[in-house]
């Protein structure tokens, strides 16, 4: 599969959310203990992403995100907020 520009977009920002995520929740132990846990917030994420990305798919001008760009993209972000919520405790 080649790599398209919609997918170095994508996981791009996948991967910058989970580490301002984690900056952001960090140094704030009260986050941790939100009612949707700090490592699903890239799903959030990811599903507004991918709207954007899906009307630019139906204008024809990027080329769709497969299952495993989406996995690579979430389950990255959400290792980066983890990883840093715990290094940074």
């Amino acid at each position: 599969m080649p790599v398209t520009a919609s997918r170095w977009l994508y996981l791009g920002v996948m991967l910058i959310a989970g580490l301002v995520i984690g900056l952001i929740v960090a140094p704030r132990p009260h986050l941790r203990d939100a009612f949707i846990m700090p490592a699903l917030w890239p799903l959030g994420v990811s599903f507004i992403l991918e709207m954007i990305l899906g009307f630019a798919v139906a204008q024809g001008k990027a080329q769709p995100l497969t299952m495993n760009d989406r996995f690579i993209g979430v389950i990255g972000a959400g290792l980066i907020v983890v990883a840093l919520m715990y290094a940074m405790a």
